[in-house]
């Protein structure tokens, strides 16, 4: 499922960054109107299902906050739907020149949007290393220069620091030390490429040959742009198999490898970018036993 970040003013499919518009004016500071937390019990919060996904922060605020961004419970929303869903966000919490945030009414929030696991999160770095709790807030409608998108804000029990982590459901997901190297090696892609038969992008993304060695066989697991698709590919002393290449025109932006206890292969939460636009949309993808499959809305059950 795509979850696009920046999109043209059409319709809105798959995701939850939209194109919205903001309410009143306001100054450029943080707005202290008291808004009300969760009163409104919301059942699918604590679905016990694994939620995965990259972890925002407001850029303008010092708070303890940060965000997920949502996706419909419905796949496909017009845009007459999407404007009368926008029309229900209420109480302004923040306003400046750029951007604004507006509550959703607790009471509707399950209506529209999926929440299913999101009750509790646990924030990891890049390290896979534990850095924080965040616990639910509120649906938020958050307004920027660019684009819009429907979100679930958390509150930290630490203040993040850094813009680069992810989040798990707090649902008794265990990680592990990882038993790779992670490893760049634009020579090894070069190769893979060619015995694939495809062309290598012409402008580099920092994520373009990343590879996983395992001590373990000599096994190699290369997570691999081309020119307008993403692979995963597998190499061992015997064996050279493709366990996953994108259905469509897109390109690896950014990555987070996750080493799930217990799994064969780690799950991999991908942002992706449509080759020569700025449309943006994140994936999860985990191993089945056969080859990497896209979880559903970012969540394994």
């Amino acid at each position: 499922m795509r979850t696009l970040i920046i999109l043209t003013i059409t319709l809105i499919t798959f995701g939850c960054s939209n194109k919205g518009k903001s309410k009143t004016s306001n100054n450029d500071s943080l707005q202290k109107t008291p808004i009300e937390t969760v009163k409104t019990k919301i059942d699918a919060l604590n679905e016990n299902v694994k939620y995965f996904g990259f972890i925002n922060k407001f850029y303008f605020s010092n708070e303890n906050e940060v965000y997920v961004e949502l996706y419909f419970n419905k796949d496909d929303i017009n845009e007459n739907e999407y404007k009368k869903i926008e029309s229900l966000a209420d109480s302004l919490i923040y306003q400046d020149d750029e951007n604004s945030r507006h509550r959703f009414p607790a009471s509707l929030s399950q209506n529209y949007f999926d929440l299913r696991g999101l009750s509790k999160l646990k924030i990891y770095s890049d390290s896979n290393e534990f850095v924080a709790h965040a616990e639910f807030l509120r649906v938020e409608y958050l307004t920027q220069n660019i684009s819009s998108i429907f979100i679930a804000v958390y509150k930290t029990d630490n203040k993040i620091k850094a813009a680069n982590y992810y989040a798990i459901s707090n649902t008794g997901v265990a990680l592990e030390q990882p038993k790779y190297a992670i490893v760049k090696d634009s020579f090894l892609t070069k190769n893979i490429l060619t015995k694939l038969k495809v062309n290598r992008r012409l402008a580099e993304l920092k994520n373009d040959d990343t590879h996983l060695r395992f001590s373990e066989q000599k096994t190699i697991l290369s997570i691999i742009n081309s020119d307008r698709s993403v692979y995963i590919v597998l190499t061992t002393k015997s064996e050279f198999k493709v366990l996953y290449k994108s259905s469509s025109d897109e390109n690896l932006f950014d990555l987070k490898i996750i080493p799930l206890a217990n799994a064969k292969f780690p799950c991999l939460l991908f942002r992706n970018v449509e080759p020569d636009t700025d449309i943006m949309w994140d994936n999860l993808l985990y191993y089945d036993g056969t080859k990497y499959i896209n979880s559903n809305r970012q969540r394994i059950e």
